[in-house]
């Protein structure tokens, strides 16, 4: 076993380490800070945050990233797929945030067979609300409550209760545009809120094996193989945004976001979880987006 994946799976996470030029990071930044401000939809607003890989060249490039895959590949080998990839993005004084949480306790997966590697596009400090990290947590479970509140980041809004030793105990990930760090699906981790004028921006991608399985009933069962090769065919096939072409792969990403809509939607509306067919219409779409915007 490598360096560091003993010590990935001793503690739980690593950092930092160098994805690409932090020119090239704010390129990216003042590029998507620009499209950002100009979306119409309500809806497109939320939803191009997941899967954005599927609409996005830079973010395609990511997760193709040469150095990001040399330490990924130390930890799950050669195959890999990129199963999600996900915007946070917090703009200057805002009160958005992360709830502290274990992917692993929705993600239902294969724990030594999963990770994330999140990437910082933007400065990401304490004061603007860089992830917090609970050292070696991934060797525990805990239990998980709802927490409703729209401001959360989180689409499930799912949250750990930690005690005031375990906040102590919180690491800080401070990075520079550019770098990354990486840690396990089962580590408690989150963020606070941004108190700088600036925006906070995070590019978070979720790295499995192929010989995982996803339950389909909860979410997607497509992922981009990114290394090596796929043996096991239980992921439906993505392609790379560059070779299948920007219009097919939009429309594959409106199809599996659609449909996680309405997934949550069952989960949030319980009794009336057969309005959540009415999700399929963007328009529905918007103004149920408008209405959490406007109670937050």
């Amino acid at each position: 076993m490598s360096e560091i994946k003993n010590k990935f799976f001793e503690k739980g996470f690593l950092y930092p380490f160098k994805a690409m030029e932090p020119g090239v990071a704010k390129n990216i930044n003042d590029e998507y800070l620009k499209f950002y401000k100009n979306i119409k939809s309500e809806s497109f607003r939320i939803e191009h945050k997941t899967k954005s890989h599927l609409l996005f060249k830079w973010a395609n490039m990511i997760v193709y990233n040469e150095n990001i895959l040399k330490v990924v590949k130390e930890i799950l080998g050669n195959d890999i797929v990129a199963w999600n990839s996900l915007i946070f993005l917090k703009p200057p004084n805002s009160k958005k945030f992360v709830s502290y949480h274990q992917d692993q306790n929705y993600w239902k997966i294969k724990m030594d067979k999963g990770l994330t590697v999140q990437v910082a596009l933007s400065e990401s400090t304490l004061e603007n609300g860089c992830l917090q990290i609970l050292p070696e947590s991934h060797k525990n479970n805990y239990l998980h409550h709802d927490k409703k509140d729209t401001n959360n980041l989180l689409a499930r809004g799912q949250e750990v209760k930690l005690d005031n030793l375990e906040h102590k105990k919180l690491e800080n990930i401070i990075l520079k545009p550019g770098e990354f760090c990486i840690f396990h699906g089962n580590i408690v981790h989150g963020s606070e809120i941004n108190n700088s004028d600036s925006h906070r921006f995070l590019f978070s991608i979720r790295y499995l094996t192929p010989d995982n399985k996803i339950n389909e009933n909860l979410y997607y069962n497509y992922a981009t193989l990114v290394s090596g090769n796929d043996r096991y065919n239980f992921f439906k096939k993505e392609g790379n945004l560059l070779d299948v072409g920007e219009l097919n792969s939009k429309k594959l990403h409106e199809k599996l976001i659609t449909r996680q809509a309405k997934i949550y939607s069952k989960i949030y509306l319980k009794n009336l979880s057969f309005l959540s067919n009415l999700m399929n219409i963007r328009f529905v779409r918007d103004v149920v987006y408008k209405i959490r915007s406007l109670v937050s």
